[in-house]
């Protein structure tokens, strides 16, 4: 009885170890396919990091027909209706100057209270 409660107790670690490799493994096959393809958007937010050290990251959020801005900490900053509202509200209650927002799958940079696109950063 007791050589079976063993085995049951070795099956059962065995099983959670082979879960948590088989996951780590198929996440860094998604990432490394998403990079491949061109679908990793974090590098897109280190870039924008790199180009000012001071710029904050900011998050939009849409409910409804609302966006929300919050920090990388999931503060809130304000919510508006367009991103260029956003970016004016910003700057305007948070004094944020310079941010890498983003938002579905595009990035942003707020830029002094406007927006500038991922590709008119980077130039």
């Amino acid at each position: 009885m007791f050589e079976f409660l063993i085995l049951v107790i070795v099956a059962v670690i065995g099983y959670h170890i082979g879960v948590a490799v088989v996951s780590y493994q198929l996440r860094y096959l998604i990432h490394k396919e998403a990079r491949r393809l061109g679908l990793d958007k974090s590098d897109d937010i280190n870039i924008l990091e790199e180009a000012d050290p001071e710029a904050s990251q900011l998050v939009v959020e849409k409910t409804n027909d609302t966006l929300y801005l919050y920090d990388i900490n999931h503060s809130f900053i304000c919510q508006g209706k367009t991103i260029d509202e956003l970016a004016k509200l910003a700057k305007q209650y948070k004094n944020i100057k310079y941010a890498a927002v983003l938002h579905n799958e595009d990035t942003y940079g707020f830029v002094d209270g406007s927006v500038e696109t991922y590709t008119e950063i980077v130039k």
